[in-house]
């Protein structure tokens, strides 16, 4: 019993060890040295350009671009502005604009290519975006300083700061569609965020990423993130900036922290919620690579450009505090010797007494099935959170104080996998499970070798550890002395390696998808059958531990919902808009909420249902408010054709943003004043097409549609304080994340013959 104890806080406090050693390190301050990258100097750039949201098109984007030139021509630079437009179809919905992108280059003394700097200085219409994207823009104003102070660089590096991106990447779009050299090497390090606090994880690059990966690894002062990020990203609809890169083919590198979501596209993305050793972990990186890549010959990096031949991957990750990296054509053979090692303890175990095949067969079986339930019980707990409180179902999955779930989580992990153990430790026995959880984690190595090799290490090294360990352990015999150490070291790999990922994961979901959870009980269900399979079994029976875990996830649950309600500093996300329809005449508070709080349900109480005036998407509760005295949009027809119509959109009342939809769509032309026209074919379905950033003036828009059609079109102000009968929120509550909230449209039905 004391063996196993001591195993058990062995293998903890090296949990303990490698969480901690994946924290951002410590900022650096205003008085570093010149060519030091300094989180303190990058915080202060943030502290003056984040002060308000910074939607594209908005007066205080336009000023925080104005202060940008300003801020680069002071560091020596020559900054331009890149006056265009963008269009681009993503779900269903095409998304155009007016874009504004600054851009400024420090040449390099014998250039192969050029490394671009990439961030976004555009936020969303509920924050002021302190964290997403001001400090990836602070971190590459930090950069150019300090490289200025510092000897020049052989390669030209390229400060890209791009507009629009919360509204559809549209800077990054139009500068890889006018200004990405086809034929120049060249590099793109995005910077991004993603919550407010956290390291700085790689977790996105291009394929072939070898050379990119060999040259971070060697570089940077602290690196975090992984492959597997790399791979799972690969397979998720989100995007970056770097996203029109990758799709032209060209090499780069996303960074993001991504803790702190809580505060993200919120208005609690301010200044005061940024972690400087974010930053610092950031804007440390960025200066290091930067420096590494501005000296090599880029045109292997970009054979694209360069006609190079193509590199392979190449698998990363931190084990201890200590960076791996290797070709990703290792990944095979490291899945092999997971499943080989797995198949050597079967039979050690087999010819020790100690397991036979069914029993090996039935402890798999029983760890897919604790698996399965791992995940069920995360998401059936997140579930059961939302029941008792209705109004998580809108402001989560990231809360305001989440550690109580976040610990009850890992306790209910406890709880299954001691369950589990409980059942199995008699028969077939804890070597016979051990080895029937190894040979399912060998086998999902040997699967993600084809589907995700980068990947691979995750499951494969702890797989390899703890099946050397448990060999070791049944050859020792009963020398307890020495299975305790054989085993910690085994089981040593899957702690640091799982343990990290497991906590990292609720940046991800936090607790709702149950994902933190089924990594807990992966790791958890292989160590304690092994820990069981130690010489003289304890004297602990029957099922205390399971039920006590189960009474402390209730406990901490309780605890969490005590704690979590919402206040002056950490309230409630609510949806509010208000609509007119300019036809009737007639307006409608408008609600996206699920469980709307008494204050959004005074204005719009009703049980959710589509609405035809409302361009967004899915139902939403709505409620009579009182008509607001403004003028409707305006689509005139500029020219009718059998296979299509040209419109002039435009807002009496200066909306910036407007919305053409109808039931039948088409190929998409826009034209923004002084701007070149921009195409997109959506595909089939119904049209529906958002422009931001429009003037007075107008803007024209030609849509491949043949027939009479109906169409609607509507425009869209921000803010609420003008509409009679508003008032301001409680402080308990805050406006919504993202772009739909606050808004105010007006909306007019066309019919074009």
């Amino acid at each position: 019993m004391w063996g196993r104890l001591l195993a058990v806080v062995l293998l903890a406090v090296i949990g303990v060890y490698a969480v901690l050693l994946e924290r951002p390190p410590d900022p650096a301050p205003a008085s570093a040295p010149p060519v030091d990258f300094s989180a303190d100097r990058a915080v202060s750039a943030v502290d003056q350009l984040a002060r308000e949201p910074r939607p594209i098109g908005s007066p205080a984007s336009d000023a925080a671009r104005d202060a940008l030139v300003g801020r680069l021509r002071a560091e020596g630079l020559a900054p331009r502005v890149d006056a265009t437009a963008s269009l681009a179809a993503e779900e269903g919905q095409a998304r155009a604009a007016r874009v504004e992108n600054v851009v400024a280059t420090l040449p390099g003394t014998d250039p192969t290519g050029a490394v671009v700097l990439m961030a976004h200085y555009d936020s969303v219409a509920a924050g002021p975006g302190a964290a997403d994207d001001m400090s990836g823009v602070a971190t590459i104003l930090e950069t150019v300083r300090a490289l200025r102070a510092g000897p020049p660089l052989r390669n030209d590096v390229t400060v890209v700061l791009t507009d629009g991106e919360e509204a559809g990447l549209h800077g990054a779009r139009a500068w890889v569609r006018e200004q990405l050299p086809r034929d120049r090497p060249t590099v793109v390090l995005n910077w991004e965020a993603r919550g407010v606090e956290g390291p700085s994880l790689l977790f996105q690059t291009s394929p072939g990423n070898a050379g990119l990966v060999d040259a971070w690894a060697r570089s940077v002062p602290y690196p975090r993130g992984d492959s597997s990020q790399v791979e799972i990203y690969r397979f998720l609809p989100n995007d970056t900036d770097l996203s029109p890169v990758l799709d032209a083919g060209r090499p780069g590198m996303n960074a993001a922290f991504i803790e702190g979501a809580y505060q993200y596209h919120t208005p609690g993305d301010v200044p005061a919620n940024l972690s400087p050793a974010s930053v610092q972990n950031h804007g440390g990186n960025a200066l290091a690579l930067t420096r590494a890549l501005g000296e090599r010959d880029l045109a292997p990096l970009d054979p694209a450009a360069s006609g190079a031949p193509a590199t392979g991957d190449r698998t990363y990750f931190t084990a201890l505090g200590h960076l791996v990296t290797y070709a990703t054509f290792w990944a095979w053979p490291v899945a092999g010797l997971a499943l080989l090692l797995v198949v050597v303890l079967i039979a050690v175990a087999r010819a020790r007494r100690k397991a036979t095949i069914a029993g090996v067969l039935g402890g798999a079986l029983t760890y897919l099935v604790a698996l399965v339930a791992a995940v069920a019980a995360g998401v059936g707990f997140w579930a059961a959170l939302v029941a008792i409180r209705p109004a998580y179902a809108d402001t989560g999955p990231f809360l305001g104080r989440p550690l109580f779930y976040e610990i009850a989580v890992g306790v209910l992990a406890f709880a299954v996998t001691t369950l589990v153990v409980s059942l199995l430790r008699r028969r077939p026995g804890g070597a016979a499970l051990c080895a029937g959880a190894l040979l399912v984690l060998a086998l999902l190595a040997a699967a993600l070798a084809v589907v995700a090799p980068g990947s691979v290490f995750l499951l494969a090294w702890p797989v390899v550890g703890l099946a050397m360990g448990l060999t070791l352990v049944l050859l020792a015999g009963e020398r307890l002395w020495l299975a305790v150490p054989l085993l910690v070291l085994g089981a040593a790999p899957a702690v640091a390696l799982l343990i990290p990922f497991a906590v990292a994961s609720y940046g991800v979901a936090e607790v709702s998808d149950g994902l933190a959870l089924a990594v807990f009980v992966l790791v958890g269900v292989p160590i304690g059958a092994a820990l069981s399979a130690l010489p003289q079994p304890g004297a602990v029976r029957g099922y205390a531990l399971p039920i006590l875990a189960v009474v402390w996830v209730l406990i901490l649950a309780a605890g969490g919902l005590f704690l979590d309600r919402p206040d002056a500093r950490t309230p409630y996300d609510s949806s509010l808009a208000y609509v007119v329809d300019a036809d009737r005449g007639d307006a409608r508070w408008v609600t996206a909420d699920e469980a709307p709080a008494p204050w959004i349900r005074s204005y719009a109480g009703s049980a959710r249902a589509p609405l035809a005036v409302w361009p967004g998407d899915g139902p939403v509760g709505t409620g009579p408010a009182p008509p607001l005295p403004v003028p409707g949009p305006v689509a005139t027809v500029l020219e009718r054709t059998p296979a299509g119509v040209r419109l002039l959109l435009s807002s009496p009342r200066g909306a910036p943003t407007m919305f053409l939809r109808g039931e039948r769509g088409g190929p998409i032309t826009v034209l923004y004043p002084g701007r070149p026209p921009v195409s997109v074919d959506p595909g089939p379905g119904p049209l529906d097409l958002r422009l931001d950033d429009v003037g007075r003036e107008g803007v024209v828009v030609d849509v491949a549609i043949p027939g009479p059609v109906a169409l609607r079109v509507d425009d869209q102000t921000l803010g609420l304080g003008a509409v009679p009968g508003f008032t301001p929120r409680p402080p308990e509550l805050r406006q919504a994340r993202g772009n739909s909230s606050d808004v105010v449209v007006v909306s007019r039905a066309v019919a074009v013959p």
